[in-house]
This record gives C-alpha cells, sequence and structure tokens, in this order.
C-alpha cells in the first residue's frame, strides 16, 4: 500500500472514532515530538473546551470568531448543528503557558458549521480584545511546501501539557477540501487534542493560515501503539467568501415582487455586503408587511389578511418552508420586532399602533398574546425597531422620528424628531439594533447610517456613510426586514463574601445565556447597588461610602473599583437607575433623587434634586424592602405584600399607585431593566419574571407571571441590580 492510500485509509478509520477516544481523555492534550512554543508567539491560538467532553485546539481569525474543527461539538451521535453548542463551551485564546493568566477566556455561544468540511466557526461571547488574530491564506497549499502546525494536544511525554507545541509538516498532497500532512522531522505527528490545530505558513514576518488539523494516525502519541504515519487538514485558504458571510453581523430578509425571498448579509463595520441571494421558490402568496423574529424565523402577512411564519431552512441556497398562523392581518400594513419579545405593527387606515408579546422563538398564533392599542397617529412611511421598546420611523414629510414605547394611557409612548427633515425618501429603513440604519431608495441603493446613541432622542450624532454605501443598485425588493441583535437582560449580582456576579437572562424564554462569578471580591461591604450602563456600577457599602465599579469583561467576569466617589452620606438601603439621567435611593424613610451628569461618574456628578419624606404616604413612608426603575422618573417597589408604582411629574412631585393588594410580600429584591419586564428574587433565592404589558397606565390587572419562574431559575444573590433598556453604551447586546 502506497503512503498515499495509507493515510486516506487511516484518517477515514480515525474520523469515524476521534470522538469515542476523546471522550476517554477529558481535558486532551499537543503534537508529539514537538517543541514549545516560546511565550508570547503565535497568540491567536484557541484551546477549546466542549463541556466535560473534549477539548480541541483552534484559531482565532476575528475579535469575535474562532476557527477549529466541527468534529469538536459533536455530541455523542449528533452532529455539530448551527446554534449553540450542546455542552457549555469556552475558548481560551492568546495564552501560550496555560498556568498563566494571559489571554482571554470566552464562552462560545453559537457555532457554524461548514456543510461539506470538517471546520465549523466558534462565535465567542464578547471581542477577545487586545488579542492578534491570523489572516486566512490566499493561496493553496503546495505539494512539498513545509507549514508550522500549532496545538494543545498531547505530547509523545504529557498527558495534559501546560504549553503550546508546534512542530513542522510537509504538504504531501493536495485535494479539493483538504491537504495531507506528514512531519518534516522524525517522530512529528498529531495526537488527540489537536483537531482544529492551525497549520500555517509564516514568510517575510507575516502569518497565514492554511488548514487546521483533522485526524491523524497518532503515531508516538502518548498511549498510542500506532506505526503508520500521516494527517490530514481540513484547507481554509479557499473558503475567504464562506467565512466573511458568516462573520457579517447584520442579517437583511426581503420580498421580490415575484414572492421570492431575498438574503443579504453585510458587516456593520465596513458596510461590505458579504452575500446577496434569492430564492427559487417563492411564497406562494402577496405579501403585505414583514418582521423578522431571529436568524430563521419570519412573520409576513398577506394582502388576503393571512398571518404566516416562514421558517428559513438554509442560507446557501436560500431556502424556506411555512406556516399558516391565522387571518385578521388585513388591516396592517408595517411590521417591526424589536428582539426582547415585542412585536409592533400598525392598521394602515386609522395609522393606530398596537404591540403584542411573543413568547417562543418560533411562535404560533397562541404564541402571540398580551395585545396592547398604544395609540393613533402613527403614519410613518416605514418602521424598525432600533433598541428594546423602541420604533424608529421616517415621516412621509421627510421627518426622521423615534419613538419609546411602554403602552398604552398616559406617559406610554413619547418621541423624539431625530432629523426634521431629508428622510423623505426612502422607501424602507432596517436596523437590528446597535445603532446601525439601513435605507433604501426608491433607485434601488442601500444607504447606511451610525447612530452614536441610539437611545438618547438626539440625531445629532448619526453619521450617514454617501460616498460609501452598501450598494448603488439592486435592491428592487417591495419588502425589507431586518434581524434583530438577540436582546438580553443583564443582571448584576453582590455575594455576602464581596465577590460580583452576572447573569444575562433571555427575556422571551426566561433561560440564562449567561452565568459567572468574579474571583476577586470588592473589597468592601456592599449594601445597595444601582447598574447605569453594561460597564458601570455604582455602589454603596456599609460604611456609608459611595464606589464606582468599572466592569473590564464579562466573561470571565472582572471589574475595577474607584476610590469612593463620597465618603460620607451614602447610606442608602436601595439604589436604582432609571436610564435616563436619574439615580434614585431610600435611606431612613427617605427618598432620594440625583441627576446623573456622566456614563462613568465620578465625584461631584451627582447633583441632587428635591429629597421626598413620603409625606402623603404614611403608610410605609419610603422604607421599602425593594425598588426598581422602569422609565424615566418612573419606580416600582413593593410595600408590605403590595406591589406600588412611583413616578416624578414635571414640577417634581411624587405620586403613588397600587397595582396590586396581596401577593408580593417575602421578597429579597425586585428589578427591572425597564418595558415591562419584572423579576422578583424571593426568599429562597429564585428568580420568578412577570410582564407588565402597559407600566405607565396605572393598573396592575395587566401584570402576569412569565419567564422564568422560581422553580427553575434559583441560586440569584441577594442584592441584584438590572442595566436599563434606556441605557448607553451597551457592549452586551449582540446576536
Amino acid at each position: 500500500m502506497s503512503i498515499r492510500r495509507a493515510r486516506r485509509w487511516g484518517a477515514a478509520l480515525l474520523g469515524a472514532t476521534l470522538a469515542a477516544g476523546l471522550l476517554g481523555g477529558g481535558s486532551a492534550s499537543a503534537l508529539a515530538a514537538a517543541e514549545p512554543v516560546p511565550d508570547g508567539t503565535y497568540l491567536f491560538n484557541a484551546k477549546i473546551t466542549f463541556g466535560d467532553v473534549r477539548a480541541c485546539s483552534g484559531a482565532l481569525i476575528d475579535p469575535n470568531w474562532v476557527v477549529t474543527a466541527k468534529s469538536c461539538f459533536a455530541d455523542g451521535a449528533a452532529a455539530a448543528a448551527t446554534g449553540a453548542p450542546a455542552e457549555t463551551t469556552t475558548a481560551l485564546v492568546g495564552r501560550t503557558d496555560l498556568t498563566t493568566a494571559a489571554g482571554v477566556q470566552r464562552r462560545v455561544t453559537h457555532i457554524v458549521p461548514h456543510p461539506d468540511r470538517n471546520l465549523a466557526l466558534a462565535r465567542l461571547s464578547a471581542p477577545a480584545t487586545g488579542v492578534p488574530t491570523v489572516a486566512l491564506a490566499a493561496a493553496a497549499p503546495a505539494a512539498t511546501e513545509t507549514l508550522l502546525v500549532t496545538g494543545y494536544g498531547r505530547t509523545a511525554t504529557e498527558w495534559v501539557p501546560n504549553r503550546l507545541h508546534q512542530g513542522s509538516f510537509t504538504v504531501q498532497d493536495v485535494t479539493a477540501g483538504s491537504v495531507g500532512l506528514a512531519g518534516a522531522s522524525a517522530g512529528a505527528t498529531l495526537c488527540k487534542g489537536d483537531a482544529g490545530a492551525p497549520a500555517f505558513r509564516v514568510g517575510a514576518g507575516a502569518v497565514e493560515l492554511v488548514a487546521i488539523a483533522g485526524t491523524s494516525w497518532q503515531k508516538g502519541c502518548l498511549g498510542e501503539s500506532e506505526t503508520r504515519e500521516g494527517a490530514t487538514a481540513t484547507r481554509v485558504d479557499d473558503l475567504g467568501a464562506w467565512v466573511r458571510e458568516q462573520l457579517a453581523d447584520v442579517q437583511i430578509f426581503g420580498v421580490l415582487a415575484g414572492g421570492q425571498l431575498t438574503y443579504s448579509a453585510i458587516d456593520s463595520a465596513t458596510g461590505d455586503l458579504r452575500a446577496n441571494r434569492q430564492s427559487t421558490a417563492t411564497l406562494g402568496f402577496t405579501p403585505k408587511a414583514m418582521a423578522t423574529l431571529n436568524e430563521n424565523t419570519i412573520l409576513i402577512t398577506d394582502t388576503g389578511g393571512t398571518l404566516y411564519r416562514v421558517d428559513v431552512t438554509g442560507h446557501d441556497p436560500l431556502t424556506f418552508t411555512k406556516a399558516n398562523l391565522g387571518t385578521g392581518w388585513s388591516a396592517y400594513d408595517r411590521l417591526t420586532y424589536d428582539g426582547y419579545g415585542s412585536l409592533y405593527y400598525i392598521n394602515g387606515v386609522t395609522n393606530q399602533l398596537y404591540r403584542r408579546t411573543i413568547t417562543r422563538a418560533k411562535p404560533g398564533i397562541s404564541d402571540l398574546t398580551g395585545l396592547v392599542a398604544v395609540s393613533t397617529g402613527f403614519g410613518q412611511k416605514t418602521i424598525t425597531s432600533p433598541a428594546p421598546g423602541r420604533i424608529l420611523g421616517t415621516h412621509p414629510d421627510g421627518r426622521l422620528l423615534s419613538y419609546r414605547i411602554y403602552g398604552d394611557g398616559p406617559g406610554g409612548w413619547a418621541v423624539s424628531t431625530l432629523a426634521a427633515t431629508g428622510w423623505a425618501g426612502p422607501t424602507h429603513l432596517v436596523s437590528p439594533g446597535g445603532g446601525h440604519y439601513y435605507a433604501r431608495s426608491s433607485t434601488g441603493r442601500l444607504d447606511r447610517y451610525r447612530d452614536a446613541n441610539p437611545v438618547d432622542g438626539s440625531g445629532t450624532d448619526i453619521q450617514s456613510f454617501p460616498a460609501d454605501p452598501v450598494s448603488t443598485s439592486g435592491w428592487s425588493q417591495t419588502l425589507l426586514s431586518a434581524r434583530p441583535w438577540a436582546g438580553l437582560v443583564p443582571v448584576f449580582g453582590t455575594r455576602a463574601d464581596g465577590r460580583l456576579s452576572y447573569t444575562a437572562l433571555d427575556p422571551v424564554t426566561g433561560t440564562k445565556t449567561v452565568s459567572t462569578v468574579s474571583t476577586q471580591t470588592l473589597g468592601f461591604t456592599p449594601r445597595a447597588m444601582a447598574t447605569l450602563n453594561s460597564d458601570t456600577i455604582v455602589m454603596t457599602g456599609t460604611n456609608a461610602h459611595l464606589y464606582r465599579v468599572d466592569i473590564t469583561s464579562h466573561e470571565p467576569l472582572a471589574f475595577t473599583v474607584s476610590a469612593p466617589i463620597a465618603t460620607s452620606g451614602w447610606t442608602h438601603e436601595r439604589l436604582v437607575y432609571d436610564g435616563n439621567g436619574g439615580l434614585y435611593g431610600t435611606a431612613a424613610g427617605f427618598l432620594r433623587r440625583y441627576r446623573l451628569t456622566k456614563a462613568k461618574p465620578g465625584n461631584g456628578d451627582f447633583p441632587a434634586w428635591p429629597v421626598y419624606d413620603g409625606n402623603g404616604d404614611p403608610a410605609t413612608g419610603f422604607s421599602l424592602p425593594t425598588l426598581g426603575a422602569t422609565g424615566r422618573n418612573r419606580l416600582i417597589a413593593t410595600a408590605g405584600s403590595k406591589l406600588v408604582a412611583y413616578d416624578v411629574d414635571a414640577d417634581n412631585v411624587w405620586h403613588r399607585t397600587d397595582l396590586a393588594a396581596t401577593g408580593w410580600s417575602d421578597m429579597k429584591s425586585l428589578v427591572t431593566p425597564g418595558g415591562g419586564h419584572y423579576y422578583r428574587l424571593d426568599a429562597a433565592g429564585g428568580l420568578t419574571g412577570y410582564l407588565d404589558l402597559s407600566p405607565f397606565n396605572g393598573s396592575g390587572t395587566d401584570v402576569s407571571a412569565y419567564v422564568p419562574t422560581a422553580g427553575t431559575s434559583t441560586g440569584w444573590d441577594p442584592i441584584l441590580s438590572a442595566v436599563p433598556y434606556d441605557s448607553w453604551p451597551d457592549s452586551i447586546r449582540r446576536w
């Protein structure tokens, strides 16, 4: 048998048994007969841990993405599938010596397996800032070329080495999707744990990723008796277009006049169009309005009033199925979804805005609940949702309008004019979130805009790119809709030992998507806390000091603590921020209000407003066991067994409304990011979610238990604080 045939046969055999072999190794280990990589070298390398099942190697190709072997994410007999990995998965990048604290560790939130090759992209929970990436090679590997391979797998002498290892390999042969490798020096081979290891060329100071390790005979690896040599790696040099499409963070769906579905992928940073394709099949009905819920779910109404759910089954080629959800939608000609459970739609005859709550990722008609008739007067030409509870719309008279929607009734919504003129031309306006807007003109041009703060009600910070649009032509869809960046409810907490916790909830399902605890401690005993934005918390201590805590990393959770902003007078038992410049606290039965003037406040950045002593509220004053902020100058609290709401009017006068007379006692905390999402922490440490359809209407009859439930969501810290939906900056809301 020739060496070439032996390698091919061996690679296939190993591929069938790789997962089983790794299961026995636990934290699999690097290259046999290899040299340790010097500290600080090839920092793009990644060690990937797939639950307690296996460990693999990989390479950081973008601050948000790692490439590795698809087989790394196989769960038993189940192959890796697009979406969240089947096991809790982490990627450690930038750490040559695993015994040090160099580099960063991130959770893997999403994987994209290649359809035909043993390769997958793994999205990190947050960018691996400060760690260099490796570029994909543009030239194919050539026979006899020497490539360097680095990995964290087993060696000839170590089962679980603590260092990244390297070895030189010679290209034996090249096929359309793979490359055969042989050790360039005696004994060099790939071992378990090296699946996904980068194989790259180094020349003229540049490093290019050519392939990633896939299979090997493992001759010379510790515990192996195989005598045959050789390995197979998966080529990446010809996957540039596919990789760039997966890395694009803006996805826009559309419908053509002929009924075909379209799909486009755009890089938000550059505006580059990474993919643009249409389905062969047609919808089979005449569409009227559409809203994208997630990467594979769209709601579309037809001119006859039927609401369909369109399930995207593939992006390349673009394929889909559809389900009839029901009738009665004929009047509604504008739809949008905010990613946080709220579907908005407008009656084209009355210009009435409605909102429904979506309770499943792939809803049926029974999962569109909680109908709220917000108000009339919504005559926008086109609408989109740029953030939770917000609508952005263009008016026929040229205005660009931003709405904050809380529900119906007094104070149920507010509007800001971002631009008085210039927006009459776009036929469509779509936004995935994050301050990225895309406007389609009647000539088929797609322009892009960047809003530095999409929740401040101002348009002075909107940047346009007239000389650099996404496309100057070609956008002929009759409908367009952007996939919203996934919503999260971020909650920080403190523990008795001074550690900080961070948890992120899915507001639609109540699922914990992130749950981390810091290793460091605050250095003081916390008493109350208020989260200002995703990176900033203010806390009072039992010493009556006020501190600012700056979050430097969410996963793992890390922070710095400022010197006390104030060293006296901060005896607050409760502290909340309304996301709109109002910091509230209770102390000794008084309610205190402060005007916040900076995202990162220091001493002097908390000018006081009036102090409220509870006069007119003799039952409790402001000795409240819990306190949350639902919006600008709006609070929610418990008083005894009651659920109560407070608001402060333009004359700085406070008002109380009792929402529920009983059922709200024995609570440790009540937190809310706004938007009618309430989360109550009971004495046993369980968290229950509630949804208030109209949090400003003065009624509690529309408050109902939602997700999560205390029985399924336990272990929460006694002091909790949510990031307000209205706060900015926000570094954690991503798809």
